[in-house]
């Protein structure tokens, strides 16, 4: 316990991602470590600040007093009936995430993976595994998606896609996250009691912070795979639970539950999936009823609810080496392989980016994983990490319960330092443990607080301050001081901390005239063509025709110049038809950085340039610069907005502008639809729908 209090206070004040160095090679690595240097100021100034306004205002009002508010409203909420506690938080955490995606995202999805889910989950709702493009595959390509033999899938598990889909067959997409959310929560509100048997209090408070944290509501409020692993994870841990107190048919449930979760995130399914069973079933063989009995029938009490976990889990084991198996080639060959090869795999080695992931880059990237969570669970600026740290250092006894809060919390950390990937919502899935800790660490602050002290350590520690000579020695309460800054450090998340993030996820004026579907004229029915950057029609390109994996298309991208990968995206095309041309020499090589001579000059908005002194651009390279010299747009916010080749419903189609020749065959394809393009009309300005002759003429033409 000690050792994660010292790990924990570490990791939340000291910059120990500096082990990423400055990150120049890696854009990934520069904006995690700017947001790091970020969260740390804010973290330093603001912990700063809430404690100084503690001690003044535990000089100016009692920790009694406090303590009485804090014992009415506990009160207030030991007296609701638990189940209906349940549903009002899961109910009420639902409509705050439906809200947020209302209001703050507009309707939109924020996130690529959400796009690539959403996309392949019509098909599902449709009847069909995967899309048909009918090879023209580049035109509508993006990140995280991929053409495997059965057609356009994305790379991620089926659970969750079958989930979106279901709400896209009941006409409602957008509420698969928020109801999985407060699935979550509702759930939540059931478990901490049974966690925390001699804490009712702090139980209730844990499940409110669940329903209130911004970082959950906000991440409920999309669609990401996180939204469901969690909610099916909190109801995996609920089932072991009943299944330790009761019946052992439970543990069915709780199969269920965990495959569910790994057959849509596979690894913290398998890691929470273990903690959920082992965690809850272990420590009953050693204290309960079953440990009162013969050590035989300890074994066939815990036999009867591993096979019931099993026999629960397998269907869903069954059906995710089937979904492989037919799209990936192979029943253990997840998705995200087939799509970036085994460098997407865990453990230590170069990432698909081509960028070193060893030792000193796990303990990195998890420090800016924890001193992120750590702030964005309550938007504290004394972060969540830290008030555990303290309490785990300084309670020499802990609360029934906290073992496996402490394993829900932590392992996850551990487990997602020997994946490459990293961003604080890999840590959604245990969130809810981390909160139910924090409030745990708080509850002692206030506990004898109306009344006499509880027992020595809970009286007012001597203060360091020498009081005047013949004076009263004056004695500060330190608890009162600790008390008073967590409510100092919520009221800063109130006024500082949540407006900021709201900022944050709040779409710009120019962000929104991208996203947005435009309105058609006349509303015929219509195919768009969106004016994309060179850079995203050759890795479309390189990857839907030239058959390339996204691991190879990323080195590519960041190794080479653009006239350089068009002309070679070009003969791949030619030999893929037949024609025996030589395929020029590129730098194949997959490693970190970026050869030194490479420039990149200013360019127009949303478009990037790759090029080296003195190059020379043949024709074809010129009429592609040429074409984004007012600017590109990004296919994916808009193309799951309308149409899909095969899922059509009377919406725009949109499409990727790859030039008239190669649009062609798209228009032959959709010769009912009206055709226009969708670019900006000078640098900087907002897309417009143009006319699609007129659009050709000007970007593609000799204008």
């Amino acid at each position: 316990m000690r050792v994660a209090g010292v790990l924990l206070l570490v990791f939340a004040f000291v910059p120990v991602y500096r082990l990423l160095g400055r990150g120049e090679d890696s854009p990934f690595r520069q904006a995690s470590i700017t947001m790091a240097e970020a969260t740390l100021g804010y973290v330093l100034w603001g912990s700063f600040t809430a404690v100084l306004v503690g001690v003044l205002l535990a000089a100016a009002v009692p920790r009694a007093r406090l303590g009485q508010w804090a014992d009415r409203v506990g009160r207030w909420l030991e007296a609701v009936p638990l189940r209906r506690w349940s549903i009002a938080l899961a109910i009420g955490s639902a409509l705050i995430a439906i809200l947020i995606g209302h209001f703050v995202y507009r309707g939109f999805f924020t996130n690529v993976d959400e796009i690539a889910s959403f996309l392949q989950a019509r098909y599902f709702a449709a009847g069909s595994l995967a899309g048909r493009l009918a090879g023209s595959s580049e035109a509508w390509l993006i990140p995280n998606m991929l053409i495997v033999d059965d057609g356009w899938v994305s790379q991620f598990p089926p659970s969750h896609l079958a989930l979106l889909a279901a709400g896209i067959v009941v006409h409602a997409p957008m509420l698969v996250g928020p109801v999985l959310f407060g699935m979550m929560t509702g759930l939540s509100a059931l478990v901490f009691p049974r966690l925390l048997p001699q804490n009712p209090r702090v139980a209730r408070v844990s499940a409110v912070a669940v329903a209130l944290s911004p970082f959950l509501l906000f991440i409920g409020a999309g669609a990401l795979s996180h939204t469901s692993a969690g909610a099916f994870g909190i109801l995996a841990l609920y089932a072991a639970l009943r299944a330790r107190d009761g019946s052992w048919r439970w543990a069915v449930l709780a199969g269920a539950a965990i495959g569910v979760m790994v057959s849509s995130r596979p690894w913290i399914g398998l890691v929470l999936g273990t903690i959920a069973t082992f965690g809850v079933w272990l420590p009953s063989l050693r204290g309960g009823e079953p440990s009162s009995a013969p050590s035989v029938g300890r074994v066939r009490w815990l036999a009867a609810r591993l096979l019931g976990t099993a026999a629960g889990g397998l269907p869903f084991a069954l059906l995710l080496g089937w979904y492989d198996d037919v799209l990936f080639g192979s029943p253990t060959t997840l998705g995200y392989l087939a799509a970036f090869g085994s460098r997407h795999g865990l453990g230590l080695h170069l990432d698909p980016w081509g960028q070193r992931y060893g030792l000193a880059d796990a303990v990195g990237f998890t420090s800016t994983d924890l001193l992120a969570f750590g702030t964005q669970l309550l938007e504290t600026p004394i972060p969540v990490g830290a008030v555990i740290g303290i309490w785990l250092l300084r309670e020499r006894r802990v609360p029934r319960g906290v073992g496996l809060l402490l394993a829900w919390a932590l392992v996850p950390v551990l487990a997602n330092g020997l994946y490459w990937f990293h961003s604080t919502r890999m840590l959604y899935e245990s969130a809810p443990a981390w909160l139910a800790l924090a409030c745990l660490a708080v509850a002692p602050l206030l506990q004898g607080a109306s009344g006499a002290a509880a027992d020595a350590g809970d009286a007012p520690l001597q203060s360091a301050v020498t009081p005047a000579p013949g004076g009263p020695r004056r004695r500060l309460d330190v608890r009162g001081v600790a008390a008073w800054s967590v409510v100092a450090g919520l009221g800063m998340a109130i006024v500082l901390g949540v407006p900021d993030r709201v900022r944050s996820y709040t779409w710009s004026d120019d962000t929104l005239a991208r996203v947005t579907v435009p309105t058609i004229p006349d509303g015929a029915s219509a195919v768009v063509f969106v004016h994309t950057s060179w850079n995203e029609r050759l890795s479309a390109t390189l990857q839907g025709a030239g058959g390339m994996r996204q691991d190879s298309v990323i080195s590519l991208l960041r190794r080479n110049t653009n006239c350089e990968l068009d002309t070679y995206a070009r003969a791949r095309e030619s030999r893929a038809a037949g024609a025996s041309v030589p395929l020029p020499s590129i730098d194949l090589t997959q490693e970190s950085g970026a050869p030194s001579d490479l420039l990149r000059p200013a360019t127009p908005e949303g478009t990037t340039l790759r090029t080296r002194t003195g190059e020379s651009f043949t024709d074809d390279c010129a009429r592609e610069l040429g074409s984004d010299r007012y600017g590109a747009v990004s296919l994916a916010p808009l193309l799951w907005q309308g149409d899909l080749p095969g899922s059509e419903h009377g919406e725009p189609l949109f499409v990727r502008d790859l030039g008239p020749e190669k649009n062609e065959r798209i228009r032959s394809r959709f010769a009912d639809r009206t055709a226009w393009v969708f670019v900006p009309k000078a640098d900087g300005a907002p897309p417009t729908l143009v006319p699609y002759e007129e659009a050709m003429r000007v970007l593609w033409g000799a204008e």
